[in-house]
C-alpha cells in the first residue's frame, strides 16, 4: 500500500513545529507496523479553512496521477476545516479509487468506516467558525480601547504594546512626500512611478512580506492617502471577512467604524488629511 501522508499546522510558531514532528513520528510508526510504503510526507503550514494550499493542491494532483493508494492524516481537520473542501477531497478520492485513513480512525475507507464523514466535516468547520468569532470579539475590544489590532502597521509607524509610534527612519518622510505630491497636483500613478524609479522600498518590502514586490502602484498610494491613522486617530473594524471559509470582505458603513481619536502622534495633520 503506497501512502501519501499529509501533516499540517496553522502557523510556524515553535510549538506548532513540535506538532509537525509529532505528527510525522506517529505516521512513521503506523506505516511501519502496517508494512506499507511512503510515497511522500506532504508538510504544510497553512490554515485548514482554505483550499489555497500549495502543498495540498500538489498532493491532489499526485493523487489524480495515481502516485499512491491511500491519503493519511492525523484527523479530518488536518486535511480540511472547510466542509465543502472536505467533500471535494472525498469525492476526488472516490473517483480515483483512493482511500482516506485518519489516525483517530474516525475516517477509514479501507474498513468502510465513512458513515461519520459528514458529521466530522461539519464539526470541524463549526469549530473554526467559533474560533474566528472569538478572535473577532477580542479584536473589537482592543479596537475600542484604542489598540492597534492589525498584523502590519501603516507605513511610517511601528507597534509597541498595541500602540502606534512614528518610526525613526525614512518611512514617515515617504508618507509626507506622498501627501505633499498629491496636494500639489500629482496623480497617484505619477507618485508611484517616481517612488519606483528612485528605488524606494514598497510598504510590503518594508514590512518583510513574502514575495513582496518592488513596484509601487496607484492603489498603494490611494491606500496611504485614505488611511486615517496618519492623522493620529485609530479607525478600525472597517471591514470583516464574510465567514471562516469565505475570505471575501464585507465593508462596513463609516458610522459603523470604531474610532478612537488622538491615540498616537500624527504624521499628517487633520487639515492636510
Amino acid at each position: 500500500m503506497r501512502c501519501a501522508i499529509y501533516v499540517r499546522v496553522s502557523t510556524d510558531k515553535e510549538e506548532q513545529k513540535t506538532s509537525l514532528e509529532n505528527q510525522r513520528n506517529l505516521f512513521l510508526n503506523y506505516v511501519a507496523e502496517k508494512g506499507w510504503t511512503i510515497h511522500e510526507i506532504y508538510v504544510e503550514v497553512e490554515s485548514g479553512t482554505t483550499s489555497k494550499r500549495p502543498v495540498l493542491q500538489r498532493m491532489i494532483a499526485d493523487a489524480k496521477a495515481n502516485k499512491f493508494d491511500v491519503i493519511m492524516a492525523k484527523e479530518l481537520s488536518r486535511l480540511a476545516r472547510n466542509g465543502r473542501l472536505s467533500y471535494e477531497i472525498r469525492d476526488m478520492a472516490e473517483q480515483h479509487n483512493l482511500h482516506i485513513n485518519t489516525l483517530d480512525n474516525a475516517i477509514n475507507t479501507l474498513e468502510g468506516n465513512v458513515h461519520m464523514f459528514g458529521l466530522y466535516a461539519w464539526m470541524y468547520e463549526r469549530e473554526s467558525q467559533n474560533i474566528s468569532d472569538r478572535v473577532k470579539t477580542t479584536f473589537k475590544l482592543k479596537a475600542q480601547r484604542g489598540e492597534f489590532k492589525g498584523s502590519i502597521p501603516p507605513l511610517g509607524y511601528e507597534v509597541k504594546d498595541g500602540r502606534l509610534f512614528i518610526r525613526n527612519d525614512a518611512t514617515p518622510d515617504i508618507v509626507r512626500r506622498i501627501f505633499k505630491g498629491f496636494l500639489t497636483g500629482k496623480g497617484r500613478d505619477r507618485i508611484a512611478k517616481e517612488l519606483y524609479e528612485e528605488g524606494i522600498p514598497t510598504p510590503s518590502q518594508i514590512a518583510g512580506k513574502k514575495n513582496a514586490t518592488d513596484t509601487w502602484g496607484g492603489s498603494t498610494i490611494l491606500t496611504i492617502l485614505t488611511n486615517p491613522h496618519y492623522m493620529g486617530d485609530m479607525v478600525q473594524c472597517r471591514s470583516t471577512t464574510k465567514s471562516v471559509t469565505n475570505k471575501n470582505r464585507n465593508y462596513r458603513k463609516p458610522e459603523e467604524y470604531i474610532i478612537v481619536p488622538n491615540t498616537h502622534e500624527p504624521i499628517i495633520d487633520k487639515k492636510e488629511f
